[in-house]
């Protein structure tokens, strides 16, 4: 098989480049994904299609906070059920970090960044109201401590459904992809790479002039073990979530409830979310400091989230009611710049323990840009780290565009349109893509 473009990761970022190259008509593109579709962190998400709010107060972050708000409003209208709004309200308590002020300064510039994005504006709400909206919430914490309470808008998803719709759509465009197949070996040679991939008992061999390393937390990992020096360091953040029965908070139509966005002492923020037919609870922030192939959700996390709980919300045999936890790995990239001059053999046996991957932060974990990182780890070959799922297809586009500058080759991007993504069709033809499915998101 001789490709123009080789695409390692079937999360949500290598689909997207996947789906934005066949909509620009460039033809020899794959994508191979050791597992499944989306069964990394493209499933484990807080399933919101958002600009994240806690974002602006870091000026670094407020670009991306801009760029996200723009990609909801266009997610909205393409993936409409998938993507879904979902009001929010943003309660202040008596010793919150940041003050009523400030989170309405923070609201204003949330919705004048996000333009005219197809949602209601902000807006302040008596504390009196919020049980309407949020019947979960510990009313005695409210009569007491609230000072204020504010409504605004964002929306939420299906993380692996969109992963999956957006690779079935880069198929009917003439992309093809294959699941539970690795790449175990890259070779330079003339005008590109040979590449080896594995699938099960059987071995094959391509030849490709890009690659695409969208592996994620992985990234560096998969660098190593394929004898390639990667040139930035990352940590891995863990974030764990619990999904509750809608039990959980009697008498209440789940349909009509709002989420909220909790402040914590810490600075931390955990959002309770109305998730289709469940609730939706986290998500934490931790080091990792294993593999993230053997991660398991810590207990201290759930110690964490359910003391949360008790304090803030109002929640009914909260324990027993636990449908599922799930926990992912955020890759996120560090700067300045790696500069080894030699690959250490140990570190292509034993990833995790080299300088690639970092165990410690001198700072919190909150302060660390969101953006993506877009690196040419060797002529040819470019390695994804960070970012978020709400910008994907914006980031998939700008790849797409330097990938056929470079090959010059292609049209323009054409994710931004209904007719690619044929959602008609695929819901008559593949009608279980459409559906969540639970058992990637376990560990």
């Amino acid at each position: 098989m001789d490709l123009n473009v080789l695409i390692i990761g079937g999360g949500i970022h290598g689909v997207g480049i996947l789906h934005d190259l066949a909509t620009r008509n460039v033809h020899g593109v794959h994508l191979v994904e050791k597992n499944i579709l989306s069964s990394g962190t493209s499933s484990r998400s807080t399933k919101l299609i958002h600009g994240g709010l806690r974002y602006l107060e870091h000026l670094n972050q407020w670009s991306l906070v801009y760029e996200a708000l723009h990609e909801r409003g266009l997610l909205l209208q393409l993936l409409k059920g998938i993507v879904k709004p979902l009001p929010f309200v943003l309660p202040n308590f008596k010793g919150d970090k940041r003050p009523p002020c400030l989170i309405r300064l923070g609201l204003f510039f949330y919705d004048l960044l996000a333009g005219d994005g197809g949602l209601p504006s902000a807006s302040a709400i008596h504390k009196n109201e919020i049980i309407k909206f949020a019947p979960y919430l510990n009313q005695n914490k409210i009569d007491k401590e609230m000072i204020s309470a504010f409504l605004y808008y964002d929306a939420q998803m299906l993380d692996d459904v969109i992963v999956k719709i957006a690779a079935a759509a880069a198929e009917k465009l003439g992309a093809t992809f294959e699941e539970q197949a690795k790449v175990t070996e890259i070779k330079t040679i003339t005008d590109g790479f040979k590449v080896t991939i594995t699938k099960g008992n059987s071995t094959t061999t391509v030849t490709t002039k890009k690659i695409i390393n969208a592996t994620g937390a992985w990234a560096n990992e998969n660098l190593l073990k394929w004898g390639i020096l990667p040139k930035i360091a990352c940590l891995l953040n863990l974030g764990t979530h619990i999904v509750f029965n809608p039990e959980v908070v009697p008498n209440a139509n789940i349909n009509n409830c709002a989420a909220t966005l909790i402040q914590e002492l810490d600075g931390r923020i955990v959002f309770f979310i109305p998730w289709f037919d469940k609730w939706l609870y986290g998500t934490t922030e931790s080091i990792l400091e294993t593999e993230p192939s053997k991660i398991s959700c810590p207990k201290n996390d759930k110690k964490y989230l359910m003391q949360t709980a008790e304090e803030t919300l109002n929640l009914y045999k909260a324990e027993e009611n636990i449908s599922e936890m799930f926990c992912g790995v955020r890759c996120m990239p560090l700067k300045p710049y790696l500069d080894f001059k030699n690959l250490d053999e140990k570190w292509c046996l034993d990833p995790y323990n080299s300088p690639f991957y970092l165990k410690k932060l001198d700072k919190n974990i909150s302060s660390l840009s969101r953006e993506t990182v877009i690196e040419e780890t060797m002529s040819g070959l470019f390695s994804i780290y960070g970012g978020k799922y709400t910008t994907y297809r914006a980031i998939a586009q700008k790849i797409g565009s330097m990938i056929c500058r470079q090959l010059k080759v292609g049209s323009s991007s054409g994710t931004h349109l209904q007719e690619n993504w044929f959602l008609k069709n695929l819901l008559e033809e593949k009608p279980d893509i459409f559906k969540s499915n639970k058992s990637i998101r376990q560990n």
